[in-house]
């Protein structure tokens, strides 16, 4: 199945929900600085800039590219600045310019000879300690400006700034970008479960789709489960950051609860519908997410005996309300709105509440 194919597109996806809520302080909380070539680089080598290539899906710039930037440094041509996050632990993580800095770490640590040079063409084939002492002195003494978003600042903002600048580079998805925000043992959880066979098999992969919508839809049912409905905003992102920043805080126990309630709720659902049929409509080979958080947190809150023994009327149900036109609405568009989303639930207890006494 292509990735594609995973999560049913909504409609209405970009209409703004009229109850979203943002913080009341959105100021962000930035130092600029300019700093040479080479103090990047040790800074890079003492781990206080951090190049992960889960951050930014990994290097990917070809040799030729990469000493087309080289030759810019050498000519002193000013390079775009550089977008760095401070963390909880005053880590510098690269929110953009990853692809410039880490081109600049790789040939000065003599991973690659230049290539493809259209002005300082003498210096084609050439490594950087084969380079003249004076061009190394440029190349390391070069300036580049550097943008650092403190970690004073609200996450809520931090996290549009993120999307903002990735909307004119790389393009990540919003869990792409949390995985890079909130990392820890409760991420890698998500990440491993994404991976799981169990829960690959409802959704017809052999793999774990590299774009990380597994991790996202594993990640509303903590929300739901462990947030709480009540808790819910929009915009959605930023509710599945709330969710992201709580996981990241609990502690072995408590993320080991978590796995086994999930273990619990998919072998629940499992038991309900066949592989193919869990969390969607009739005839769709999409997950449904609206479909996902009502199957899910009903399965979490029926044990497997009840399950088993309410099977047939369980499914009847199920069936006959994604018939009703309301329902339907419901789950078919504007899904992330609040007041939509309560109705949506509101009508799923009304359907099931003899299920849960």
């Amino acid at each position: 199945m292509a990735s594609e194919e995973i999560l049913e597109v909504e409609k209405d996806t970009d209409t703004p929900d009229p109850d979203a809520t943002y913080p009341p302080d959105r100021d962000v909380v930035t130092q600029n600085y300019d700093l040479v070539v080479g103090s990047l680089m040790d800074q890079i080598e003492n781990s206080d800039i951090i190049l992960r290539p889960s951050f930014q899906r990994g290097y990917v710039w070809s040799n030729a590219m990469a000493s087309k930037l080289i030759e810019s440094v050498m000519l002193n041509v000013p390079i775009p600045p550089c977008y760095l996050s401070q963390n909880e632990d005053f880590e510098l993580d690269v929110i953009d310019g990853q692809q410039r800095l880490e081109s600049i770490h790789r040939f000065m640590d003599n991973q690659f000879a230049l290539s493809s040079l259209a002005i300082a063409k003498e210096f084609n084939g050439f490594r950087f300690h084969k380079l003249p002492t004076k061009i190394q002195r440029q190349i390391k003494t070069h300036t580049i400006r550097c943008v650092m978003i403190t970690n004073k600042s609200h996450p809520d903002v931090k996290f549009d700034i993120f999307e903002r600048l990735n909307s004119n580079t790389s393009t990540l998805n919003a869990q792409e970008l949390r995985n890079c925000l909130y990392r820890g043992d409760f991420n890698d959880l998500l990440k491993s479960i994404a991976s799981r066979e169990s829960w690959l098999k409802i959704l017809g992969r052999k793999k774990a789709d590299k774009r990380m919508r597994g991790e996202e839809t594993i990640l509303r049912y903590f929300a739901i489960q462990e947030l709480g409905l009540d808790t819910y905003r929009t915009p959605l992102k930023n509710w599945l950051n709330d969710a992201a920043a709580a996981g990241s805080k609990m502690t072995p126990d408590q993320i080991a609860d978590f796995d086994k309630k999930w273990e619990n709720m998919l072998a629940v659902a499992s038991c309900l519908f066949s592989a193919d049929e869990c969390f969607r409509r009739p005839a769709s080979k999409a997950v449904n997410k609206s479909l996902f958080d009502l199957v899910s947190h009903t399965a979490s809150r029926i044990s497997m005996e009840k399950a088993i023994a309410n099977r047939s009327r369980i499914r009847d149900d199920y069936f006959d309300i994604l018939k009703e036109t309301d329902f339907e609405d419901l789950i078919s568009r504007a899904v992330d709105h609040k007041r939509r989303m309560q109705q949506r639930f509101d009508l799923w207890e009304d359907k099931f509440s003899w299920v849960f006494k």
